[in-house]
């Protein structure tokens, strides 16, 4: 049940009016949960028990870990979970992948390469819920929560809908305590709510629908297109895949406040980044936040030595690439931006204490010049997770750097991809220059109604014909 599409717009005020006319805690909660488990059905009823069965585990070992005796029992259910939860991804994740390569090495290798396949297919959501599911039994081994004694107030926790299938991902220590009374959403909620779940649909359905026409047209078919088009085809798709996840997190924090839950921000106008550090700080934050606390700093983070920290960090972004995509591209995106991460690394801890170059950093000159070059650094890598082959890539990637050969090749940028791309670099200028979380919602009334008009008659007369799946509804 896609964010914009009729049917949700038919399920939501169903569910938002019978849950707030429900009178007790436990009704809401039950409710709330039965509605959060019929949605994720409404994609494939069958895997209904993927969640469930993973819900049922954790909620049992957050138990058993917060009444075991000795540490050895508390790491035996920890490990129970996490093994679970991973079992779970790794099977349907990544059966297919490994099978593929197996038979592709054998066939290298001379040996049989049987004509049957696995095709195993990936429940909706399954990267999002079983990172939460391990979050909430490690705060519970590390004693930063108590764990639930309630299995309706855990599963909603696990399959409240607005954030199930594409996130943010939301911890056990920002949701639970949220859900010991039912929130009361303030007008001001309701109202903001408003303003982002507009603002969310108008960049998924307005923006990355439309930009997705011409960027799918020319990955497809790189080689029928010269470097302007490539390049114009690397900014839209910069474009498309910001404004359709940050749309869908719009979306979903605007619908958790109408029941009056807050759930964390997950972009903060990362293409206004100066390095690849900040960048990781802007982009997809909670799953971000999630690498850093939960796996960069078990494998030590920065505490041992320095290559150990490097290991540590391109191991943590390689995993990262592996967590959004079963394909080597996505093992070489992650690797890249693990190098990236341990260059910059690098080249902070020569300048540091050094007074001439931190005059130069300072400057505005030198933070335009890191903006702009870490934008081309993090576009590098985007390439190479959307070009539908090797040789595509590299096609790209020389146009993009500007050695390429294509200068006889047709050039085909329509006229709105440039104004497109341009509307999201000016809300980057307008709202994150000045460190706001959307500069709309600080205008006069008059002119935030009149947004919201003009959001609506984007949404409706330009989105009729494009609506497609969110691209992390994949993951």
């Amino acid at each position: 049940m896609n964010f914009a599409t009729r049917n949700f717009f038919i399920f939501l005020p169903i569910v938002l009016l019978i849950y707030h006319a429900l009178p007790s805690r436990s009704h809401k909660y039950r409710f709330l949960l039965a509605a959060s488990w019929f949605f994720y059905m409404s994609w494939n009823p069958w895997f209904i028990w993927v969640i469930l069965f993973t819900s049922v585990v954790d909620y049992f070992a957050g138990q058993f870990i917060e009444d075991a005796q000795t540490p050895q029992r508390r790491r035996m259910w920890l490990t129970l979970s996490i093994v679970t939860n991973l079992g779970f991804l790794a099977f349907f994740k990544y059966t297919n992948f490994l099978v593929h390569n197996a038979l592709s090495l054998s066939g290298v290798l001379g040996g049989p390469v049987p004509d049957w396949t696995i095709d195993v297919i990936l429940p909706l959501g399954i990267s999002f819920h079983t990172f939460q599911g391990i979050s909430y039994t490690l705060d519970v081994y590390r004693q930063k929560i108590r764990a639930v004694r309630s299995f309706v107030d855990f599963g909603l926790f696990v399959a409240f809908f607005p954030q199930l299938v594409a996130g943010p991902i939301v911890r056990a220590v920002e949701f639970l305590p949220q859900m010991e009374t039912p929130p009361r959403p303030t007008g001001a909620q309701m109202i903001e709510g408003l303003h982002w779940f507009l603002l969310g649909l108008v960049k998924k359905v307005f923006l990355a629908d439309r930009l997705a026409q011409f960027v799918d047209q020319v990955f497809a078919n790189p080689g029928q297109f010269d470097a302007v088009t490539h390049r114009w085809a690397v900014m839209a798709y910069a474009a498309q895949i910001y404004c359709d996840f940050s749309g869908y997190s719009d979306m979903a924090i605007g619908c958790a406040q109408w029941f009056g839950f807050e759930l964390p921000r997950n972009f903060n106008f990362p293409y206004l980044a100066a390095s690849i550090a900040e960048f990781w700080r802007r982009w997809h934050m909670t799953l971000s936040n999630w690498m850093r606390d939960y796996l960069y700093f078990s494998l030590g983070g920065s505490r041992h030595s320095r290559w150990r920290t490097h290991f540590n960090l391109i191991a943590t972004m390689t995993l990262c690439g592996l967590w959004h995509g079963a394909s080597w591209n996505y093992i070489l995106w992650g690797f890249y931006n693990g190098v990236l991460l341990m260059v910059h690394r690098i080249w902070d801890r020569m300048l540091e204490g050094r007074a001439w170059a931190e005059q130069i950093r300072t400057g505005a000159a030198y933070r335009v010049l890191s903006v702009l070059t870490t934008f081309l650094l993090v576009a590098v890598g985007l390439v190479m997770v959307r070009a539908q082959s090797w040789s595509g890539c590299w096609q790209i990637e020389q146009s993009l750097l500007g050695a390429s050969a294509a200068a006889g090749l047709v050039r085909s940028v329509p006229m709105w991809v440039p104004l497109l791309v341009g509307l999201v670099a000016a809300g980057h200028l307008f709202s994150g220059l000045r460190e706001r979380p959307c500069g709309i919602l600080e205008l006069p009334t008059v002119l935030r109604v009149g947004a919201y008009v003009a959001m609506i008659v984007a949404v409706v007369v330009f989105g009729h014909d494009t609506t497609k799946p969110f691209i992390y509804f994949q993951f």
